[in-house]
């Protein structure tokens, strides 16, 4: 019987740290890996781009976090040419700004140029409607990376949060 006991205990213990162990992720259109706190969901758009008859391709990959309200997720936008470097800071504003200016109630917390490597980033808070929605968007090449959470303000996943971003990594650069 306490071995029976024993079974359920460790196997009651496996099953719930096993809904949030962080897992290694490889994305091959983005050339970039990152930890997921569970295997992320992928969606793919491809978006015309008018005046230049090319496409721009928007791949979404997003995983919850425990409580199921949080969510992580990484956007990778490859764009039809590479960005000009004298534009680079020039574009991640000009993203930003998009997020902002998507729905009024957006109030912009904090925003902050930063590099990861050699790349120009962006480091960001947002909320909206009592969440937070917080990233690092990083521009090489011809691709805009942009890895963030979204979770509610009265959560402190500050520690979460570091451990994703400081996980990013390009590959093949």
């Amino acid at each position: 019987m306490k071995k029976f006991i024993f079974l359920i205990f460790i196997s009651s213990i496996l099953i719930s740290g096993s809904s949030f162990s962080w897992e290694k992720f490889y994305s091959i259109e983005g050339k970039c890996e990152v930890l997921f706190p569970n295997k992320p969901e992928h969606m793919r758009q491809v978006i015309p781009v008018k005046d230049l008859s090319s496409y721009m391709n928007y791949d979404v990959y997003l995983s919850t976090l425990d409580d199921e309200s949080s969510v992580c997720m990484m956007i990778i936008v490859d764009f039809p040419a590479k960005i000009d470097s004298d534009k680079e800071l020039q574009s991640l504003e000009g993203f930003l700004n998009g997020i902002i200016n998507h729905r009024e109630e957006k109030k912009l917390i904090s925003a902050d140029f930063t590099t990861l490597g050699d790349l120009n980033a962006l480091d960001f808070v947002v909320e909206d409607q009592n969440r937070y929605f917080k990233g690092k968007a990083i521009i090489s090449e011809s691709k805009m990376y942009l890895i963030a959470m979204e979770y509610d303000t009265h959560l402190d996943l500050d520690i979460s949060f570091n451990k994703y971003i400081k996980s990013f990594h390009l590959k093949n650069q």
